[in-house]
């Protein structure tokens, strides 16, 4: 017989824990002024450490059961037709305040937003002595890992809200804005706006006008390489004069420009005044000298150095160079507006079935919405003895019937420019490549359409993808995974074998059911876990190939769709 308990490690500050005015030197030991070496730590972290049903460790750490109650638990992928996004809801645990015990710690201690850990485990009885036997601290699965709110704080009890990984995400990009004094710090045009960044390939971007008297423009926080300067679309007009170390050493000579690059920004000077705006493809580079070129890649090195995440938040399965998606990619925020993680990440990875998932140790991990390859070995196989419960859950539009287009956009125009606009001299293909803000790539069955009464036909979705080729095999994945009924399953089961498993991970399910009676391979898109319970719910899509593949597909390409 086993009885499962959980165990809650919180991290607390104590904010006063040493002062500066504890040292006590003589008078004369120091010239005046000198600093000490000796270090004082102005605050310390300590963990709190409780259970629902009481807990030793094996080295004799005790949990006293002061959780009154536990959390109930409900994350998973929510499906859209421009992307993956998370969503997740983590309740709060309260804990026991008896006699004012924990009065000190509420009034005297700072918890929020620092770390919180949930494991769970199974007390076996031993029916000689006649009591539960404490498992080994390293036989505990995870539950959560997280941050904790503020204390919220009752007659007998003490509650803390709990937030994922992902609320990282909630802080604004790290920027610096220009003071309006001159030169790179701008003229009384840009005082108080955030300096521009741009990171990846980018096509027609704007760059910042800080001083208009001196015609220089800044483009990026970062090294930039400038593949060409357009004056109103064209490219010959303006051409490069130098690359220099002081942009406002020496004017460049009338008609050309010169470049200033350096690991906190770059910036271009004109050598007189444009007619026409002027706009750059470029690719962008991190302070540090970093140069991805994947979307997830560039993500992943702004997390680091644009948000940023604390260490040890990315995932260790998650490497500087992803595989998962190896596709060229880019963005610029001319530093009109503020952005927050949330924002860039939905920026990036908007329309490529790509979302960040927070997992159960608290690290953030991307996850991919694809076919798996029939080879794939599941993480868990699900079969009709392991599951207590099976029913069906709807899926919403444009998802929940078969989808006879896709339609993905790359190469984002960040300047539309048409009519005067334009310079008389710029070329025919460059004109029309500035006049609409993205091109799609396309992947469509005419079959689709003609079967059903009203097939799906997403929106076309605006990406960060720089490549056509790349945004063509976004399409037909897309559509190859869309192209037939998708079921996502609420399947019960064990809580024990549920932990296995996390959210994007490749599981097999069979069950008496309509299309399961044969094992079928599926995506963990949700789960739910209830206190006291020893079941958790797995919402599961299945996806099997052979439909797919039947069904025919046309692709598409730009000149065919003119």
């Amino acid at each position: 017989m086993t009885t499962p308990f959980r165990t809650v490690e919180l991290d607390i500050i104590d904010p006063i824990s040493g002062v500066a005015s504890d040292i006590a030197d003589g008078h004369g030991t120091l010239p005046h002024g000198t600093q000490s070496r000796l270090t004082q730590a102005l605050e310390t972290v300590s963990t709190l450490r409780y259970s629902d049903l009481g807990y030793v460790r094996e080295d004799h750490v005790p949990y006293p059961p002061f959780v009154s109650q536990a959390f109930d638990l409900d994350r998973g992928l929510s499906l859209s037709a421009t992307g993956l996004g998370a969503s997740s809801s983590y309740g709060s645990l309260t804990f026991l305040n008896p006699t004012g015990l924990m009065d000190a710690v509420l009034t005297g201690r700072i918890n929020d937003r620092l770390p919180v850990r949930i494991n769970r485990g199974q007390k076996t009885y031993d029916p000689i002595r006649g009591l539960l036997k404490d498992p080994a601290s390293d036989t505990l699965q995870p539950l959560f890992s997280g941050l904790g709110r503020n204390w919220r704080p009752d007659h007998l009890s003490a509650t803390v809200d709990l937030l994922d990984a992902t609320s990282w995400l909630d802080r604004s990009m790290t920027v610096s804005t220009y003071g309006g004094t001159g030169r790179l710090d701008g003229d009384s045009n840009v005082a108080g706006r955030n300096r521009p960044r741009l990171r990846g390939e980018v096509c027609n971007v704007t760059p910042v006008l800080i001083d208009a008297t001196n015609y220089v423009y800044q483009v990026s926080d970062g090294p930039v390489d400038i593949t060409a300067l357009y004056e109103g679309g064209y490219a010959d007009g303006i051409t490069f004069a130098a690359d220099v170390e002081d942009i406002y050493a020496v004017s460049p000579p009338a008609g050309t420009w010169s470049r200033q690059v350096q690991p906190n920004g770059t910036w271009i000077r004109l050598g007189s005044r444009p007619v026409y705006q002027i706009t750059l493809d470029a690719f962008g580079h991190f302070p540090s000298g970093a140069a991805p070129v994947a979307v997830l890649d560039i993500l992943r090195q702004m997390l680091i150095e644009d948000i940023p995440v604390p260490h040890g938040t990315i995932d260790a399965s998650w490497p500087v160079t992803s595989d998962l998606a190896p596709w060229s990619a880019g963005w610029y925020w001319d530093g009109s507006s503020s952005e927050t993680g949330t924002t860039i990440t939905q920026t990036l990875l908007s329309g490529l079935g790509l979302t960040l998932v927070s997992t159960r140790r608290g690290t953030l991990r991307p996850v991919r919405l694809q076919i798996p390859d029939p080879d794939t070995v599941p993480v868990l196989s699900l079969t009709p003895d392991l599951v207590s419960a099976i029913s069906a859950v709807g899926l919403s539009a444009p998802f929940d019937v078969p989808a006879w287009r896709w339609r993905v956009g790359w190469q984002h125009n960040f300047t539309v420019t048409t009519g005067t606009a334009l310079h008389p001299q710029s070329s025919a293909d460059r004109q029309a490549l500035v006049a609409v803000a993205d091109r799609n790539a396309v992947w469509l069955d005419m079959r689709i359409k003609a079967q059903w009464r009203q097939p799906s036909d997403p929106d076309a979705v605006i990406t960060a993808l720089s490549r056509q080729d790349d945004a063509q095999t976004i399409a037909t994945l897309q559509g190859r995974l869309w192209a037939t009924s998708r079921q996502i399953w609420a399947v019960t089961v064990p809580e024990t074998l549920g932990l296995h498993c996390d959210l994007g991970d490749i599981v097999s399910l069979s069950a008496p059911v309509p299309g399961l009676r044969q094992a079928v391979l599926g995506i963990v898109m949700a789960e739910h876990l209830r206190a006291g319970d020893s079941t958790m719910t797995l919402q599961i899509l299945t996806i099997t190939e052979e439909l797919a593949a039947v069904l025919g597909s046309f692709i598409l390409d730009q000149d065919q769709l003119a």
